[in-house]
């Protein structure tokens, strides 16, 4: 097939996808499933609480039962001209949320030196990925996240580059924007904790000072909101009140969503495993010695029922485990094996630079949460792997052939397929 061909195929795949996206808008599309009851139940409610009496909606914030931060409803309640009715506002959210393809497309074509067109197909994967969709047809807080947080990667790149004379526009830039993103969705914290401990473990400590002093300027918003919420967050009222930090996001549940954890890290990263499968050395006795010890380790801690947890997991768990359950129930031996690919997987990025290891580092934020739920990584793995991840030589090169962009969207369109024929 000659190249014309191809290029002409890929505006075809485009045209088409986008065409997709939008129709999956006026079909009210929720693959998702939880999507239409959180709008309706926590955020338009702010949205309007917010229009009407901001002091005392932000004071009372959490006992509407939201778990995200309040940057989205207030932006929305005074800025979003759409406000007037819930299908608009709507409407305007799906259409906001391509601003995440546009500006994760520049990142790819720079950070890659790739085509604008081979870039818009990889980031056009957002638009096939079923969180994503749904979270922009039913308005929720994730998508303006996402785009803050490809706001400050893209100017983050701009600090690592060495052409860059001027730094501390765009540090500022970055601190500002991950400041956003942080008041956007709470979890995205991760960013600012990397830039700070990266900047530590590279030395670059001109960054660091400059860091420190945006952040700390930037942080004045939301030490007020902790104080106005007297140093925690509740959800709910009356005895159905809970503690949020301390029961639903807790630094206690760390260790035992990894095994979890690793598993959707692996899902999101499995085109790049099977565009790999082609090199000879793939399969080395190294390789295997390393996926073999964290399958010992693992069957060790299941041995001594330490997950346990696992078999009674109702909420969340991601896709591998929602496979797990409706083919073999309560038997978690697929699921334990795939989590030891998972951390083989992991330690393949882990072991490349001080940069991947501090970021994976800094991802152990969201095994914070009580349940872990897939859409707090998509398009998350998808964000970082063509953006600050550290790659090999030969996995770069793979990624601008034509044959790893058709697995990659061949992937993700049998991802939306199967999530479509589970929900429906």
């Amino acid at each position: 097939m000659n190249e014309n061909t191809i290029k002409s195929l890929k505006y075809i795949y485009l045209f088409s996808l986008l065409q997709l996206y939008l129709i999956g808008f006026f079909l009210r599309e929720n693959i998702a499933g939880g999507a239409e009851k959180d709008f309706v139940t926590f955020t338009w409610p702010l949205i309007v609480s917010f229009k009407e009496n901001f002091l005392t909606t932000l004071k009372n914030y959490y006992s509407f039962g939201e778990g995200s931060t309040p940057l989205f409803h207030i932006l929305n309640a005074y800025l979003n001209p759409f406000t007037f009715s819930q299908f608009s506002f709507q409407g305007s959210i799906t259409l906001l949320s391509l601003l995440n393809v546009i500006f994760f497309s520049d990142i790819i074509a720079e950070k890659f030196k790739f085509s604008k067109l081979d870039s818009f197909v990889y980031s056009s994967i957002f638009l096939i990925l079923p969180f994503f969709r749904s979270s922009a047809y039913w308005g929720l807080t994730e998508n303006l996240g996402w785009l803050f947080l490809i706001l400050s990667l893209k100017f983050y790149l701009k600090v690592e580059s060495i052409k860059i004379k001027n730094k501390i526009k765009f540090v500022f830039l970055t601190c500002f924007f991950s400041s956003l993103a942080l008041y956007t969705r709470p979890y995205l914290i991760f960013f600012p904790i990397f830039l700070v401990i990266y900047s530590v473990v590279d030395k670059k400590y001109s960054i660091l000072k400059f860091l420190i002093f945006f952040y700390t300027l930037l942080s004045i918003p939301g030490l007020y909101l902790l104080y106005i919420w007297v140093g925690t967050i509740y959800i709910g009222q009356g005895e159905q009140q809970i503690n949020f930090i301390y029961q639903y996001h807790h630094p206690r549940f760390i260790l035992q969503n990894l095994i979890i954890v690793s598993t959707i890290l692996l899902f999101y990263l499995i085109p790049m495993v099977i565009r790999s499968l082609e090199n000879k050395n793939y399969f080395s006795k190294k390789r295997f010695l390393i996926f073999g010890f964290f399958l010992i380790i693992i069957l060790i801690l299941n041995y001594f029922d330490i997950f346990q947890y696992i078999k009674e997991i109702s909420l969340g768990g991601g896709v591998f485990h929602k496979i797990n359950k409706t083919v073999f129930g309560k038997n978690i031996y697929f699921f334990l094996f795939l989590s030891a690919v998972g951390f083989l997987i992991i330690s393949d990025y882990f072991i490349i630079s001080k940069k991947n290891k501090v970021l994976l580092f800094s991802l152990l934020v969201f095994c914070q949460p009580k349940y872990v739920l897939q859409e707090y990584f998509e398009p998350l793995i998808i964000i970082l792997f063509f953006s600050l991840f550290d790659l090999k030589k030969e996995n770069k090169k793979m990624l601008g052939e034509n044959k790893t962009m058709f697995i990659f969207i061949i992937y993700f369109l049998i991802y939306l397929t199967g999530g479509y024929l589970y929900r429906y």
